[in-house]
């Protein structure tokens, strides 16, 4: 477990360093010397057609991707937090955080929150992308997809522990 968990927090590293620099090679400031070339001349000669300025495409397709695939782990991790924290309580373990207690023990309420815990980053995520925060949404999910790496790598731990001993609770 701690192999794919170094892993997953290599390539989210790499990844978000990636999608930064990339996103900045697209900027306001370039213009598009060949649409204004190819405009039709006025026959005034005091006049002239400033250049027609390009918007960027809504980041980078690397930026954008990178993202995308923090999403996807989130989502993987949050399953794997409600996968192993079942089985652990399963094998005997107690669940510690006294704002979960109540919540680990009725199933439907269990994955609601899991759900809301994924889409939660998700939502703030994207609403950072498009008003142009990109670091910001990066380091979000970066941040998110450390913390549920913590907490699958802290449930293994338990698993292992309470399997192999069964006395211990």
């Amino acid at each position: 477990m701690r192999t794919i968990a170094v892993v997953v927090a290599f390539s989210t590293i790499f990844a978000a360093s990636t999608a930064r620099a990339n996103d900045f090679v697209t900027s306001d400031d370039k213009t598009m010397d060949s649409v204004a070339a190819d405009s039709p001349k006025d026959t005034k000669d005091d006049e002239t057609t400033p250049p027609l300025k390009l918007q960027p495409a809504g980041g980078s397709f690397v930026g954008a991707s990178a993202l995308r695939s923090m999403y996807v782990s989130l989502g993987i991790l949050q399953a794997y937090d409600f996968y192993s924290t079942t089985k652990a309580i399963r094998h005997g373990a107690v669940e510690r955080n006294p704002l979960m207690q109540g919540t680990v023990g009725n199933r439907a309420l269990f994955i609601g929150l899991k759900a809301a815990m994924t889409a939660g980053p998700v939502y703030q995520a994207e609403k950072l992308w498009r008003n142009h925060h990109r670091l910001g949404a990066i380091a979000l999910m970066a941040a998110s997809n450390g913390i549920m790496m913590g907490v699958a790598a802290h449930n293994s731990s338990v698993i292992k522990k309470v399997q192999a001993n069964p006395a211990i609770r």
